[in-house]
Protein backbone atom coordinates (compact mmCIF):
# COMPACT_ATOMS: atom_id res chain seq x y z
CA UNK A 1 0.00 0.00 0.00
CA UNK A 2 2.91 2.33 1.26
CA UNK A 3 4.55 1.90 -2.65
CA UNK A 4 1.46 2.51 -4.30
CA UNK A 5 0.45 5.87 -2.51
CA UNK A 6 4.20 6.79 -3.00
CA UNK A 7 4.02 6.11 -6.84
CA UNK A 8 1.10 8.37 -6.82
CA UNK A 9 2.40 11.22 -4.76
CA UNK A 10 5.51 11.03 -7.27
CA UNK A 11 3.44 10.54 -10.08
CA UNK A 12 1.36 14.08 -9.06
CA UNK A 13 4.49 15.54 -8.52
CA UNK A 14 5.79 15.06 -11.70
CA UNK A 15 2.68 16.02 -13.75
CA UNK A 16 2.74 19.37 -11.49
CA UNK A 17 6.23 19.70 -12.87
CA UNK A 18 5.46 19.13 -16.55
CA UNK A 19 2.37 21.66 -16.13
CA UNK A 20 4.82 24.59 -14.90
CA UNK A 21 7.40 23.88 -17.47
CA UNK A 22 4.93 24.20 -20.26
CA UNK A 23 3.42 27.29 -18.77
CA UNK A 24 6.56 28.81 -18.61
CA UNK A 25 7.62 28.05 -21.82
CA UNK A 26 4.30 28.90 -23.15
CA UNK A 27 3.68 32.02 -21.18
CA UNK A 28 6.86 33.30 -20.49
CA UNK A 29 9.40 32.32 -23.45
CA UNK A 30 11.69 30.35 -21.41
CA UNK A 31 14.35 27.99 -23.12
CA UNK A 32 12.11 24.46 -22.54
CA UNK A 33 15.45 23.20 -20.42
CA UNK A 34 15.11 26.33 -17.98
CA UNK A 35 11.34 26.37 -17.80
CA UNK A 36 11.96 22.19 -16.66
CA UNK A 37 14.92 22.93 -14.18
CA UNK A 38 12.58 25.85 -12.96
CA UNK A 39 9.56 23.53 -12.80
CA UNK A 40 11.47 20.85 -10.90
CA UNK A 41 13.17 23.22 -8.44
CA UNK A 42 9.82 23.97 -6.90
CA UNK A 43 9.23 20.79 -5.52
CA UNK A 44 12.93 20.50 -4.19
CA UNK A 45 12.48 23.90 -2.19
CA UNK A 46 8.60 23.34 -1.18
CA UNK A 47 10.65 19.98 0.90
CA UNK A 48 13.72 22.53 2.05
CA UNK A 49 11.50 24.59 3.23
CA UNK A 50 9.18 22.19 5.08
CA UNK A 51 12.44 20.23 6.41
CA UNK A 52 13.54 23.80 7.79
CA UNK A 53 10.57 24.10 10.04
CA UNK A 54 11.02 21.00 11.27
CA UNK A 55 15.09 21.91 12.21
CA UNK A 56 14.03 25.23 13.60
CA UNK A 57 11.74 23.34 16.21
CA UNK A 58 13.89 20.73 16.83
CA UNK A 59 16.67 23.29 17.49
CA UNK A 60 13.93 25.27 19.46
CA UNK A 61 13.44 22.45 21.79
CA UNK A 62 16.92 21.40 22.10
CA UNK A 63 17.84 24.48 23.59
CA UNK A 64 14.51 24.23 25.99
CA UNK A 65 16.14 21.03 27.26
CA UNK A 66 19.07 20.21 26.80
CA UNK A 67 20.67 24.49 26.29
CA UNK A 68 24.46 23.45 26.93
CA UNK A 69 24.77 21.65 23.43
CA UNK A 70 25.74 24.16 20.86
CA UNK A 71 26.62 21.89 17.52
CA UNK A 72 26.84 25.13 15.45
CA UNK A 73 25.70 26.93 12.03
CA UNK A 74 27.89 24.13 10.29
CA UNK A 75 26.73 21.07 11.51
CA UNK A 76 22.92 22.14 11.32
CA UNK A 77 23.39 23.60 7.43
CA UNK A 78 24.85 19.60 7.04
CA UNK A 79 22.11 17.73 8.51
CA UNK A 80 19.12 20.09 6.50
CA UNK A 81 21.18 19.34 3.04
CA UNK A 82 21.63 16.00 4.27
CA UNK A 83 17.88 15.64 5.25
CA UNK A 84 16.70 17.20 1.45
CA UNK A 85 18.90 14.57 -0.12
CA UNK A 86 17.58 11.60 1.55
CA UNK A 87 14.62 12.10 1.79
CA UNK A 88 13.96 13.20 -1.95
CA UNK A 89 16.05 9.88 -2.58
CA UNK A 90 13.24 8.03 -0.02
CA UNK A 91 10.32 9.12 -0.59
CA UNK A 92 10.96 9.40 -4.94
CA UNK A 93 12.80 6.48 -5.57
CA UNK A 94 13.62 4.34 -3.28
CA UNK A 95 10.63 3.34 -1.70
CA UNK A 96 8.81 3.28 -5.03
CA UNK A 97 11.51 0.80 -6.55
CA UNK A 98 12.34 -1.18 -4.10
CA UNK A 99 9.77 -1.20 -1.71
CA UNK A 100 7.81 -4.96 -3.00
CA UNK A 101 11.17 -6.44 -3.26
CA UNK A 102 13.70 -8.29 -1.41
CA UNK A 103 16.86 -6.62 0.17
CA UNK A 104 20.31 -7.85 -0.48
CA UNK A 105 21.38 -10.68 1.75
CA UNK A 106 24.46 -12.27 2.72
CA UNK A 107 25.37 -15.96 3.20
CA UNK A 108 28.31 -15.83 6.27
CA UNK A 109 26.78 -18.64 8.64
CA UNK A 110 29.51 -17.33 11.64
CA UNK A 111 27.35 -13.71 10.75
CA UNK A 112 24.77 -12.72 13.21
CA UNK A 113 21.62 -12.52 10.68
CA UNK A 114 20.06 -8.76 11.00
CA UNK A 115 15.91 -7.89 10.23
CA UNK A 116 15.50 -4.38 9.42
CA UNK A 117 12.19 -2.91 10.42
CA UNK A 118 11.70 0.40 8.99
CA UNK A 119 9.56 3.75 9.98
CA UNK A 120 6.31 6.11 9.68
CA UNK A 121 5.35 6.06 5.82
CA UNK A 122 7.79 4.42 4.41
CA UNK A 123 9.25 0.88 3.44
CA UNK A 124 11.65 -1.66 2.97
CA UNK A 125 13.06 0.65 -0.01
CA UNK A 126 14.97 2.66 2.50
CA UNK A 127 16.97 0.11 3.76
CA UNK A 128 18.14 -1.19 0.11
CA UNK A 129 21.75 0.49 0.79
CA UNK A 130 22.22 -0.77 4.14
CA UNK A 131 21.43 -4.23 3.34
CA UNK A 132 23.38 -4.06 0.44
CA UNK A 133 26.34 -3.01 2.86
CA UNK A 134 25.75 -5.96 5.11
CA UNK A 135 25.40 -8.62 2.90
CA UNK A 136 29.09 -7.75 1.61
CA UNK A 137 30.13 -8.33 4.68
CA UNK A 138 28.41 -11.61 4.96
CA UNK A 139 25.19 -10.80 6.69
CA UNK A 140 22.12 -12.44 5.99
CA UNK A 141 19.03 -9.43 5.77
CA UNK A 142 15.48 -9.75 6.20
CA UNK A 143 13.11 -6.46 6.39
CA UNK A 144 9.05 -6.11 6.66
CA UNK A 145 6.77 -3.79 5.41
CA UNK A 146 4.76 -2.36 8.35
CA UNK A 147 1.06 -2.12 7.55
CA UNK A 148 -1.62 -1.08 7.57
CA UNK A 149 0.45 2.13 7.23
CA UNK A 150 -1.62 4.36 9.25
CA UNK A 151 -2.74 1.86 11.48
CA UNK A 152 -2.20 1.10 15.50
CA UNK A 153 2.02 0.16 16.34
CA UNK A 154 0.58 -2.97 18.10
CA UNK A 155 -0.90 -4.46 14.85
CA UNK A 156 2.60 -4.79 13.35
CA UNK A 157 3.98 -7.03 16.22
CA UNK A 158 2.84 -10.51 14.13
CA UNK A 159 4.69 -8.72 11.11
CA UNK A 160 7.79 -8.18 13.12
CA UNK A 161 7.31 -12.09 14.63
CA UNK A 162 6.75 -13.67 11.12
CA UNK A 163 9.94 -11.44 10.02
CA UNK A 164 12.37 -12.75 13.41
CA UNK A 165 10.40 -16.81 12.72
CA UNK A 166 11.07 -16.20 9.20
CA UNK A 167 14.76 -15.20 9.36
CA UNK A 168 15.54 -17.80 11.79
CA UNK A 169 14.34 -20.55 9.86
CA UNK A 170 16.39 -19.11 6.48
CA UNK A 171 19.60 -19.13 8.29
CA UNK A 172 19.02 -22.04 10.76
CA UNK A 173 20.00 -19.25 13.58
CA UNK A 174 19.07 -19.55 17.29
CA UNK A 175 18.61 -15.70 17.74
CA UNK A 176 18.75 -12.85 15.25
CA UNK A 177 19.55 -8.58 15.98
CA UNK A 178 17.19 -6.24 14.70
CA UNK A 179 17.73 -2.78 12.97
CA UNK A 180 15.13 -0.39 13.49
CA UNK A 181 14.56 3.21 11.92
CA UNK A 182 12.08 5.82 13.76
CA UNK A 183 8.56 3.77 14.45
CA UNK A 184 9.67 0.90 13.98
CA UNK A 185 12.01 0.72 17.18
CA UNK A 186 8.86 1.05 18.44
CA UNK A 187 7.10 -1.75 16.81
CA UNK A 188 10.35 -4.18 17.66
CA UNK A 189 9.49 -3.07 21.24
CA UNK A 190 6.23 -3.64 21.33
CA UNK A 191 7.50 -7.39 19.80
CA UNK A 192 9.63 -8.16 22.56
CA UNK A 193 6.98 -6.71 25.37
CA UNK A 194 4.91 -9.50 24.04
CA UNK A 195 6.89 -12.20 23.19
CA UNK A 196 10.21 -11.72 24.99
CA UNK A 197 13.75 -11.55 23.77
CA UNK A 198 14.55 -14.74 23.54
CA UNK A 199 15.13 -14.85 19.61
CA UNK A 200 16.74 -11.69 19.45
CA UNK A 201 20.59 -11.01 20.55
CA UNK A 202 20.77 -7.42 19.77
CA UNK A 203 18.69 -4.15 18.82
CA UNK A 204 19.47 -1.37 17.93
CA UNK A 205 17.27 1.72 16.65
CA UNK A 206 17.73 4.77 14.80
CA UNK A 207 16.18 7.97 15.95
CA UNK A 208 13.34 6.05 17.55
CA UNK A 209 10.92 8.40 19.90
CA UNK A 210 10.88 6.18 22.93
CA UNK A 211 9.69 9.04 24.82
CA UNK A 212 7.10 10.47 21.63
CA UNK A 213 7.92 13.41 19.72
CA UNK A 214 6.46 16.97 19.73
CA UNK A 215 5.71 17.08 16.05
CA UNK A 216 3.36 13.81 16.58
CA UNK A 217 0.42 16.75 17.11
CA UNK A 218 0.94 17.48 12.86
CA UNK A 219 0.92 14.08 12.15
CA UNK A 220 -2.09 11.64 10.96
CA UNK A 221 -3.25 7.74 11.99
CA UNK A 222 -3.15 5.82 15.04
CA UNK A 223 0.51 4.90 14.96
CA UNK A 224 1.09 8.97 15.18
CA UNK A 225 -0.93 10.13 18.03
CA UNK A 226 0.49 6.66 19.80
CA UNK A 227 3.98 8.79 18.84
CA UNK A 228 2.96 11.76 21.58
CA UNK A 229 5.28 13.00 23.77
CA UNK A 230 4.82 10.49 26.61
CA UNK A 231 1.48 9.28 25.12
CA UNK A 232 -0.73 7.17 27.25
CA UNK A 233 0.35 4.06 24.88
CA UNK A 234 4.00 4.65 25.43
CA UNK A 235 4.03 4.49 29.05
CA UNK A 236 1.39 1.11 28.82
CA UNK A 237 4.22 0.14 26.77
CA UNK A 238 6.85 0.87 29.47
CA UNK A 239 4.74 -0.78 31.76
CA UNK A 240 5.04 -4.02 29.64
CA UNK A 241 8.34 -4.17 29.45
CA UNK A 242 9.00 -3.55 33.16
CA UNK A 243 10.60 -6.65 34.96
CA UNK A 244 11.04 -8.55 31.43
CA UNK A 245 14.82 -9.12 30.65
CA UNK A 246 15.64 -6.92 27.72
CA UNK A 247 17.89 -8.21 24.67
CA UNK A 248 20.83 -5.20 24.54
CA UNK A 249 19.75 -2.31 22.76
CA UNK A 250 21.47 0.11 21.42
CA UNK A 251 20.31 3.75 20.80
CA UNK A 252 21.72 5.59 18.23
CA UNK A 253 20.08 9.57 18.45
CA UNK A 254 20.97 12.51 16.41
CA UNK A 255 20.89 16.23 18.32
CA UNK A 256 19.70 17.06 14.38
CA UNK A 257 16.84 14.87 13.65
CA UNK A 258 14.07 17.16 12.77
CA UNK A 259 11.22 14.80 13.07
CA UNK A 260 11.71 13.37 16.53
CA UNK A 261 12.01 16.30 18.92
CA UNK A 262 13.14 16.93 21.37
CA UNK A 263 16.06 14.88 20.90
CA UNK A 264 17.87 14.39 23.94
CA UNK A 265 15.32 12.30 26.20
CA UNK A 266 15.04 9.57 23.45
CA UNK A 267 16.57 6.67 25.03
CA UNK A 268 15.73 3.72 27.24
CA UNK A 269 16.84 2.64 30.78
CA UNK A 270 20.06 0.37 30.31
CA UNK A 271 20.27 0.76 26.53
CA UNK A 272 23.91 1.80 25.13
CA UNK A 273 22.97 5.17 23.63
CA UNK A 274 25.26 6.85 20.99
CA UNK A 275 24.09 10.56 20.53
CA UNK A 276 25.63 12.27 16.93
CA UNK A 277 24.74 15.86 15.32
CA UNK A 278 24.36 16.67 11.43
CA UNK A 279 22.50 14.23 10.66
CA UNK A 280 18.51 14.52 9.96
CA UNK A 281 15.68 11.75 10.69
CA UNK A 282 15.87 10.01 7.49
CA UNK A 283 19.56 10.45 6.83
CA UNK A 284 20.22 7.75 9.35
CA UNK A 285 19.34 5.44 7.79
CA UNK A 286 21.42 6.07 5.08
CA UNK A 287 24.87 7.07 7.14
CA UNK A 288 27.61 5.01 6.63
CA UNK A 289 28.72 6.50 10.18
CA UNK A 290 25.49 5.40 11.80
CA UNK A 291 25.90 1.58 9.74
CA UNK A 292 28.98 0.91 11.48
CA UNK A 293 27.99 1.99 14.79
CA UNK A 294 25.14 -0.63 13.97
CA UNK A 295 27.32 -3.36 13.33
CA UNK A 296 29.32 -3.12 16.36
CA UNK A 297 26.57 -3.22 18.53
CA UNK A 298 25.53 -6.62 16.39
CA UNK A 299 28.72 -8.06 16.62
CA UNK A 300 29.46 -7.05 20.14
CA UNK A 301 26.29 -8.66 21.26
CA UNK A 302 27.09 -11.81 18.40
CA UNK A 303 30.30 -12.63 20.57
CA UNK A 304 29.05 -12.43 24.19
Amino acid sequence: MMQRLLAVLAAAVALGVVELALWLHRAHDWHPALAMLGAAAVPVLADAAILGQQFAIGAWLRRRTRPELRPGLAAALRAWFGEIVASLRTFFYAQIRYGARPLPSGAGRDRVPVLLVHGYLCNRGIWRPFARWLAARGHAVDSVNLEPVFGPIDDYVPLVEAAVERLRARTGAERVAVVAHSMGGLAVRAFLAQHGSGAIVAVVTLGTPHRGTWLARFGYGRNVSQMRLDSGWLRELAAREAGQPRAPFTVILSHHDNIVAPQSIQTLQGARTIELTARGHVELAYDRGVWARALEAIEASGRG
